[in-house]
């Protein structure tokens, strides 16, 4: 059964309906109002740019061109959709499509599409072209652009669509009539602009006292393709191009881009899964980016730390672009998405934190058990990390602290008294393992985290443990036989300890005066070694003490029973990385089982009772989510969502990998088909 215009198709078209939510300022910043003017707009007659041209990259009349080929050299990202109704077929038949199709999701979904109308209609965004109308429209390709104005202090970037929609100009020219309505009844003034053969419908508010930014919207449509942005210029480019009156290519010619797209699609094509749907493409210049994002969300810096700046200063801009190619709805995977990360310049200064390692990709340790909700593992060159950290951190406060805060540990009298540059560092091999599970049923503590790092001589990194926990006020030693456990529980006077030793480094005027809570408010650490010599020894760090001795005894004793790596579901997820990565060498490898993983999350989501979960990731959402009114967000009625058990069928296993390159990283991620 197709749900159409509710949710699955909705869901196919989001990618589109965020980036047009960029244009819903125009409405934010319009009052209802009752315009007096005509419904028909005036009209201005606008030159095109020079006649002339090399003929290079033109428009040949009668040619389709591709959005990417009419795009500007100021593109800093595009995600583009090559047909959206083979996308949205597609994605119908993915389990995450079946579940949203479900009978027990639909009271819960159709909620979330009243409250979706509720919440615009009440902030009066009218965003114009929706996800659903443009569903409607689109027969093909949907491309959605950020591009760069950096001389443009008021208004630093763009946002564009453009739509194929060919064989449905009469449902564009529906879409474009409701639009039209919308805006105006939200207060915006119409003009419509001749520019060479189209008319660009282009609308705009007064500002507000105060101020700055023009607030516009400019579209055109013809049988081709519809065009929207909400800068007219940004349009105009785009018709000079498919006029031929520009060269064609601008943007899609670009080095980076065609090797990012290639690579990422031959990965996908190594796959072999014919039956596939290739479902989206996106590309992005990450500092570019970061800078369009931020002023996307409207984000004040005050005299706050520029982190794009300070990341540039350290050697990170060797990142020249991301990007990849996800497939839909084959055969083996339900997705499938491989992607690139270029980066091909030498790294220098604070980015030789990023000096990955390539290793032979191990089977998961015995120790994991079958609960596991999901195993991450990293290898990374941790100590040259450590060191590389330096020059950010110095950087970032604007002194020579690094080396100092090192020597104070080391030498304060007071303080634990180790040498973390003898006695730790070097003793910390290259593998870092995180393994996430649950309890049930559901409740605050259910959601718990472990992170093993694999050393070489336990004995010092013991000793560096035990002189850190015996000056730590709220650490106690538990009872458990076979290694030392360290459980810290953070009591009322840790902050002022805190305060006092962030005071003493001349951090003081930068302590915020308002409480903030920890993010553990309890946690764990050992040192396990393991039985054999040749077995792991590692230093465990978890938020929850009972799963670091549940763990770390399996570690200290070989247990071999009730292993994460001997599931079927397990295997069937390492036997598709291991054909996909031909190699068999990672820099990062990862199994997940989201019907674990996500069980107590759901149903502490279900229950109203999320927001007391003493999880790393709550803690994290409370500090990053601006809360309303009374310091919660908005309720979603959650309570209407069905049930786990009912619905976990549908959630399937999911892996992923990384690899290094010469020019950077390859990416690859997946979810089964079944």
């Amino acid at each position: 059964m197709r749900v159409g215009l509710p949710l699955i198709r909705s869901s196919a078209a989001v990618l589109c309906g965020v980036a047009l939510l960029s244009l819903a300022h125009l409405a934010c910043a319009a009052q209802p109002v009752q315009l007096e003017q005509e419904a028909e707009s005036p009209q201005v007659e606008v030159e095109q740019g020079d006649e002339q041209g090399d003929g290079q990259g033109q428009a040949i009349a009668g040619d389709y061109l591709p959005a990417v080929d009419l795009l500007p050299e100021s593109t800093a990202g595009i995600v583009r959709i090559p047909e959206l109704p083979s996308f949205c077929d597609a994605w119908e038949r993915t389990q995450i499509g079946l579940l949203f199709a479900s009978a027990e999701m639909q009271p819960f979904l159709d909620d979330q599409r009243e409250r979706a109308r509720s919440y615009f209609d009440s902030l009066n965004r009218k965003i114009g072209l929706k996800p659903d109308d443009l569903y409607e429209i689109a027969s093909g390709e949907v491309t959605l652009a950020w591009l760069s104005f950096t001389d443009d202090k008021r208004r630093p970037y763009a946002l564009c669509v453009v739509a194929d929609i060919r064989d449905r100009k009469e449902e564009a020219d529906q879409a474009a009539e409701k639009i039209d309505a919308e805006l105006k009844a939200g207060g915006a003034v119409r003009t419509d602009v001749k520019y060479g053969d189209e008319t660009i419908r282009v609308y705009r508010t007064k500002p507000k006292p105060g101020q700055l930014k023009i607030v516009e919207i400019a579209l055109t449509w013809n049988d081709e393709r519809f065009i929207a942005a909400d800068r007219e210029s940004v349009v105009q480019g785009v018709l000079d191009v498919v006029a031929g009156k520009s060269p064609a290519k601008a943007f899609s010619d670009r080095a980076s881009y065609q090797q990012v797209l290639t690579d990422s699609t031959a990965a996908v094509d190594s796959a072999n899964e014919k039956q596939a749907t290739v479902c989206w493409q996106w590309y992005a210049e990450p500092f570019a980016m970061g800078r369009i994002l931020r002023e996307v969300v409207e984000y004040d810096r005050r005299d706050d730390l520029d982190v794009i700046e300070l990341l540039e200063r350290q050697g990170f801009g060797v990142i020249e672009a991301v990007g990849g190619v996800g497939v839909v709805a084959g055969e083996r995977f339900d997705v499938l998405h491989c992607g690139v990360v270029l980066a091909p310049g030498k790294l220098t200064k604070a980015a030789r934190m990023l000096q990955a390692k390539n290793s032979i990709r191990l089977p998961i340790p015995a120790w994991p058990t079958e609960d596991s909700g999901a195993f991450f593992r990293f290898n990374w060159e941790l100590e040259s990390a450590f060191w590389a950290a330096e020059s950010l951190v110095n950087d970032a406060l604007g002194e020579d602290l690094f080396r100092p805060m090192i020597e104070g540990i080391r030498d304060d009298p007071e303080g634990p008294q180790i040498d973390i540059a003898r006695d730790f560092l070097p003793n910390l091999e290259n593998e870092v393992i995180l393994i996430t599970d649950n309890t049930m049923p559901a409740g605050p503590e259910s959601d718990r985290m472990l992170v093993a790092l694999r050393i070489k001589n336990a004995d010092v990194v013991a000793k560096v443990v035990q002189k850190a926990m015996e000056v730590e006020p709220d650490a106690i030693k538990l009872e458990v036989p076979e290694f030392d456990v360290w459980r810290v529980e953070r009591g009322k006077n840790d902050s002022d300890d805190i305060d006092a030793q962030l005071a003493a480094l001349g951090f003081d005027e930068n302590i915020d005066d308002e409480d903030t809570a920890p993010l553990l408010n309890h946690w764990a650490i050992a040192v396990v070694t393991g039985q054999q010599p040749d077995d792991g020894d590692y230093l465990m760090f978890s938020s929850h003490s009972e799963l670091l001795v549940k763990l770390g005894k399996r570690v200290r004793s070989g247990a071999e029973g009730d292993r994460l790596g001997a599931t079927e579901n397990t295997k069937t997820i390492v036997t598709a990385i291991d054909d996909l990565n031909q190699g068999n060498e990672v820099t990062y490898d990862s199994v997940v089982h989201p019907s674990i993983a996500l069980r107590a999350r759901y149903e502490l989501l279900r229950n109203g009772e999320l927001k007391d979960s003493d999880s790393l990731i709550a803690n994290l959402l409370r500090r990053i989510v601006e809360n309303d009114q009374d310091g919660e967000p908005d309720p979603i009625q959650a309570g209407k969502l069905p049930p786990f058990e009912t619905i976990k069928q549908f959630f399937t296993s999911a892996g992923a990998f990384w690899e290094k390159t010469d020019s950077g990283w390859t990416m690859t991620g997946f979810l089964m088909a079944e």
